[in-house]
C-alpha cells in the first residue's frame, strides 16, 4: 500500500504548496496528490478551487489572471507553484496524482496541456484523475499509455452501469474513492469490479485508524492523505503486528 499527501502534507503546510509537498517528502510520503488549473495567460498551476479566495490572501478566478497577478497572493508566505516547479522539486521518479479540476470549468485545453507536459517528465510515475470523466476520455485520446483514473463523488452514484464500461474502452488504471462512502452499496459494486478487471482501488481523503482499517481491509493500492506522518505510523504499526 502506497502513502500520497493529499494536497501535499496539507494537515501541517498549506496545501498544495511547495512546501507541503517538500515536507510530504521529507515525512516519508510514496508520491502527492495535486490539483491544476489553467490561468489567463496559459500556465498550469496548482490549486485545489477555481478561485483564490480559500487558500490565498487575495480573491479571484484563477482563469481570469495571469501567473504574475496570481504571484502577488501568498498562503502563508508561499506563491501559487506551477506544475512544472513541482516536478522540478519532486525529481523524475517520485510518485504523482495529477487531477485535472474540469469538473466545474471545462476545459479541453488544460487536458491538452497537462498530458503534453506530463509525457515529457517520465509520466510512468504519474496518475491522471478527474471527476470530470468526459477529460479523462480526452487524456486518454491524446496518449495511449498514461496512467488514468475515475475519480468519484455523490455525482456518480447513479452512473456506476455506464463507468465500468468506459473503464474497460479507456484502459482506466485505478478508482479513486471518498472513503466518507464506505458501506455504500455501489461503492462496494465498483470496488469488487475493479479488483475483477485489475483496476486499482485508490481512497481519499484517509486521516485517521477506523478509517485506515477500512482501507487496508479493502486492500487499497493507494491511500491520499491530509495526516502523512499519522497514517505511515498506523500503516508501519499494522505491518509490523
Amino acid at each position: 500500500m502506497l502513502i500520497y499527501g493529499h494536497r501535499g502534507y496539507s494537515a501541517k503546510y498549506p496545501e498544495n504548496t511547495l512546501l507541503a509537498f517538500q515536507k510530504a517528502i521529507e515525512y516519508g510520503s510514496d508520491g502527492i496528490e495535486l490539483d491544476v488549473h489553467l490561468t489567463k495567460d496559459k500556465k498550469i498551476v496548482v490549486c485545489h478551487d477555481e478561485t483564490i479566495d480559500r487558500t490565498f490572501n487575495g480573491e479571484g478566478l484563477i482563469s481570469e489572471m495571469t501567473l504574475e497577478e496570481l504571484r502577488k497572493y501568498n498562503s502563508h508566505g508561499q506563491k501559487i507553484p506551477t506544475l512544472e516547479e513541482v516536478f522540478d522539486l519532486i525529481g523524475p521518479v517520485f510518485r504523482i496524482n495529477v487531477e485535472l479540476k474540469t469538473d466545474v470549468i471545462d476545459s479541453d485545453e488544460l487536458v491538452e496541456k497537462t498530458v503534453k507536459f506530463i509525457k515529457t517528465r517520465n509520466p510512468d510515475r504519474v496518475l491522471v484523475s478527474s471527476f470530470n470523466h468526459k477529460s479523462i476520455s480526452y487524456a486518454r485520446k491524446l496518449d495511449q499509455s498514461l496512467k488514468l483514473g475515475f475519480l468519484f463523488d455523490e455525482s456518480h452514484i447513479d452512473k456506476i452501469s455506464e463507468i465500468k464500461k468506459k473503464s474497460i474502452e479507456l484502459g482506466i488504471f485505478s478508482y479513486n474513492l471518498p472513503v466518507y462512502a464506505k458501506g455504500l452499496k455501489e461503492m462496494d459494486d465498483i470496488i469488487e469490479f475493479g479488483k475483477d478487471k485489475g483496476i486499482k482501488i485508490i481512497f481519499w481523503t484517509v486521516n485517521d485508524k477506523a478509517e485506515m482499517e477500512y482501507v487496508i481491509e479493502k486492500e487499497a493500492y493507494i491511500v491520499i492523505t491530509n495526516e502523512v506522518e499519522l497514517i505511515k505510523n498506523i500503516l508501519k504499526a499494522k505491518l509490523e503486528s
